[in-house]
């Protein structure tokens, strides 16, 4: 069941809800999952109270889905009858889910805050929310102006106004609101506006993200190091990253994201055995501290992937779990449920001379008295309630920041608990780039924790408008909205992409060459950090299927790149790079109907118009007169920009 013992205000969403989840106690652990964590396991770790697991979390006001996980199983709130088959496309989720709708008292609410009241770029956006149907409109007050709020979005509770004001200082203000034949004024208001704290120069950065081994190879010779035979190695290397430094530059990125470089026995690295060393089958330090040298001298910022919701079976520090038992100074840096760790069958599996495959077949048939990410045996989860394991994270992201790190990205952030990402944020140097690895809604792990994250609810958008064609313009409009008005000026810093090494490539999904541009012009042309996953740039497509779907090879020749679609992006990029509108500017959509998207980007004195015509009929749109331009005849599947 789900119990609310009451409302408090909170800084960053203007009030919040204390919530006790709590279910009739079994088996040996529990851990609350939902839509606030990509139902996950980790991040919320229930305790037993007598005959029942509990926990009590801070949620923003709202409808949210959840279940428990009780030794791995998922299951819903069987005191709850309010279900709801719960779907989202961006992490392959679909199960019934059961629902807690958390609305406050009052049918109008607006609180100073970092998402009611913020100030970006030399402007001051003022949020109001009303329930549902409740206000046909509201005026903003202040000084002698009156300024009807635009109607932002709408969700099953809730509808958000908007009003932007210029400049940045404190504001003295108050609402009339028009409910049912009556007016109602809330107010008077006086606050200084919230300023996003990230450091300023993630904004004029477009990332390029590389998987190494997948990328290009430039050390001669058999890579060196452990790994598993039959494993997929592609034998990339951080040597083939710097031979192809002049193809990120010449295609105008100006930001890399590497995944895990750190001694693991996997090509993806997502199973770290060493995190204080680059993996010697990538060339280990000498290399990195070279590309390191190489990337300043060209401006290309660099952020690693840190993975610190589990290590691999084979970190010395688990080793010594296995061998030593509970006579081992890291039993408790692991979830560990009993002893033996594994059966003596494990061991022996493990040591034969089996193919591995074979071996690996078998083993994920046997048990194990340990923690794992999603009950994958070779990837244990840390306890993330040690302080051991805690300090670890931040020495090793301290570490590596010294070696030339301009950031990281965090992999499965959604499932350690939030309060060490906290830690880790106040331990950070500020000009550090914190990204969390997020699947679904962020808001419980942005503002005091990461700047950004991967932004899946703009994924979960894009597929269902670009891909899917569930949605129409109007309501495509509406999500991207309801997002804006969720995050406030954390949207800026969030991480954007269309593909990346855990989904399929979007140029798969579309089936088009024209469709795929439409969505990148849109990408390069919203708010927050935009991305390029290697290869898109020259249309590579993916092959295999689950995780690995979009972990093709890097194609090197030239003679089979789609240089069309290579030179469009290139244009793209440079059009970002420039222009303040589309990184920091206002996002004032004009005509969000059908397949048709029509929308500025402004920044004091700069517009930047972006037209998608995404529909098989040709369509005339109207520009405004100061683009100097008649009216324009957009072909299908295609896309203008103008800028002034």
């Amino acid at each position: 069941m789900y119990k609310i013992f009451g409302f408090k205000p909170d800084w960053r969403f203007g009030r919040v809800a204390e919530v006790e989840f709590s279910i009739p106690a079994r088996g040996k652990y529990a851990y609350l999952l939902g839509s606030f964590n990509a139902f996950n396991e980790g991040s919320f770790r229930m305790t037993r109270k007598g005959d029942r697991w509990s926990i009590k979390i801070e949620l923003p006001e709202g409808i949210w889905h959840y279940g428990f996980s009780v030794d791995g199983e998922f299951l819903m709130d069987p005191e709850n009858p309010d279900v709801e088959t719960y779907r989202r496309l961006s992490y392959k989720l679909e199960k019934e889910a059961s629902v807690a709708r958390i609305v406050g008292e009052g049918e109008f609410f607006h609180r100073p805050s970092a998402t009611y009241l913020y100030s970006i770029a030399g402007r001051t956006h003022v949020v109001f929310r009303a329930a549902r149907r409740k206000a046909s409109g509201v005026l903003l007050i202040t000084g002698e102006a009156k300024i009807r709020m635009r109607l932002k979005a709408r969700d099953g509770l809730f509808e958000y106004f908007e009003a932007i004001l210029p400049g940045e200082g404190p504001l003295e203000y108050s609402f009339i609101v028009e409910s049912e034949g009556k007016t109602i004024e809330l107010g008077p208001f006086e606050a200084k506006p919230y300023r996003y704290n990230a450091p300023g120069w993630i904004y004029e950065r477009v990332f390029y993200q590389i998987m190494p081994d997948r990328f290009e190879r430039g050390l001669p010779g058999t890579p060196r190091g452990r790994a598993f035979a039959g494993e997929g190695f592609h034998g990339g290397d951080l040597a083939g990253i710097i031979k192809r430094l002049d193809h990120l530059e010449d295609l105008g990125v100006n930001a890399l994201y590497l995944t895990p470089i750190f001694g693991s026995m996997t090509y993806h690295r997502y199973d770290v055995t060493d995190y204080f060393n680059v993996d010697t089958k990538l060339g280990g330090w000498g290399v990195f501290r070279e590309l390191v040298r190489k990337l300043k001298k060209r401006d290309i910022k660099l952020i690693l992937d840190g993975v610190f919701h589990h290590t691999s079976f084979f970190h010395p520090f688990f080793q010594d779990v296995v061998a030593k038992g509970e006579n081992s100074r890291y039993r408790d840096f692991y979830r560990i449920t009993g002893f033996p760790l594994v059966p003596d069958e494990f061991l022996e599996v493990l040591k034969s001379d089996e193919p591995w495959p074979e071996r690996y077949r078998k083993l994920k048939g046997l048990k194990w008295n340990y923690e794992s990410f999603y009950s994958v045996w070779l990837m244990p989860r840390l306890n993330h309630e040690n302080p051991e394991v805690r300090r670890l994270v931040k020495d090793v992201m301290l570490h590596w920041l010294e070696k030339g790190a301009d950031g990281w990205r965090l992999d499965v952030a959604h499932g350690v608990p939030p309060e060490l990402w906290r830690e880790v944020r106040e331990a950070m140097p500020r000009e550090a780039y914190l990204v969390g690895e997020v699947m679904d809604d962020p808001r419980l792990w942005l503002f005091d924790k990461f700047h950004g994250t991967m932004n899946y609810p703009l994924y979960e958008l894009m597929l269902r408008f670009f891909v899917e064609r569930e949605i129409d313009a109007g309501e495509f409009l509406n999500g991207l909205e309801l997002l804006s008005a969720h995050l406030g000026p954390a949207e800026y810093a969030m991480y954007n992409f269309l593909d990346n090494h855990d989904t399929e490539r979007f140029i798969d999904l579309v089936g088009d060459e024209r469709r795929y541009l439409c969505a990148l012009a849109f990408l390069m042309t919203y708010k927050g950090i935009p991305s390029i996953f290697y290869g898109d740039e020259i249309g590579l497509s993916g092959g295999g299927e689950g995780l690995s779907a979009g972990r093709t090879p890097m194609n090197w020749n030239e003679a089979e790149w789609n240089t069309a679609l290579q030179n469009v992006t290139k244009e793209l990029i440079r059009l970002r790079q420039r222009s303040r509108a589309l990184q920091l500017g206002e996002f004032k959509p004009l005509v969000f109907e059908n397949g048709l998207i029509l929308y500025e980007r402004t920044c004091r004195d700069e517009r930047v118009l972006v037209a998608i015509n995404y529909s098989e009929k040709n369509v005339t749109i109207t520009v405004p007169e100061e683009y100097d331009s008649d009216g324009i005849e957009l072909a299908p599947w295609s896309f203008i920009v103008l800028t002034r």
